[in-house]
């Protein structure tokens, strides 16, 4: 991890309450996303650029059939010069699509080269939702999400809308599922030490950033953990 994060082993294992624990959580969005905000545009593309090279070193894509990506949003890393190698590949490409704001709930459906994409709420591109064409989450090989903040153990710290939580809870309440595989995308920046997981949290597999490939090892579940949000 960056000796030089503001959030270090002190933080969030020494705060019990949840009220510290909602305010370092905010808190921690709020600095992301600044420094997210900050990047230039050259140093954005460039660290787009460098993450597509590591992704393609490693193997990600080479059994993944079917996998799920993102438009950036926010000064998100952006995946197009992943996307671009993923098609090069044979892989076929899933996006999310919000369908429900006031339940927080999400699909995947098929991104093609033609599909027709239109701006969400949150101006996010996606495609339209068809329920026909709605690809199953334990169906996709790979899922490579967006987030704000990641630790070593594999909690994400998300948008906190908790979209891709909830879509994916059957990887948390039921550990026998191995599918999808969970590859957060981030800077190298957003890695910390420790981050305080919510009981709904879903954990990672992987992190990938502009410098390298992190493989992780998800946590145990409690029987307390089993809740959604």
């Amino acid at each position: 991890m960056n000796s030089s994060d503001s959030y270090g082993t002190a933080g969030f294992p020494n705060r019990k309450s949840d009220l510290d624990r909602d305010r370092l959580r905010r808190e921690m969005r709020q600095e992301m996303r600044q420094r997210r905000r900050a990047l230039p545009a050259a140093s954005r593309a460039a660290a787009a650029a460098s993450l597509a090279r590591v992704i393609s070193r490693h193997r990600i894509l080479r059994h993944a059939a079917r996998i799920a990506v993102y438009f950036a949003y926010g000064g998100e890393i952006d995946l197009a010069p992943t996307i671009a190698l993923a098609r090069q590949r044979g892989s076929r490409l899933c996006l999310p699509v919000i369908s429900s704001i006031a339940k927080g709930s999400m699909h995947f459906v098929p991104f093609e080269t033609d599909t027709s994409l239109r701006g969400n709420r949150f101006g996010i591109h996606e495609p339209q939702l068809h329920r026909a064409r709605v690809i199953p989450a334990h169906r996709l090989d790979v899922v490579l999400l967006p987030l704000v903040a990641v630790d070593s153990r594999g909690w994400r710290l998300g948008s906190g809308a908790g979209f891709y939580d909830r879509h994916l809870s059957h990887l948390r309440t039921d550990r026998r599922w191995r599918r999808p595989r969970l590859i957060g995308v981030a800077y190298e920046f957003q890695r910390v030490p420790i981050i305080e997981p919510q009981p709904w949290d879903v954990p990672l597999d992987a992190v990938v950033t502009e410098r390298g490939y992190y493989p992780l090892r998800r946590p145990p579940i409690r029987n307390s953990d089993r809740e959604t949000p």
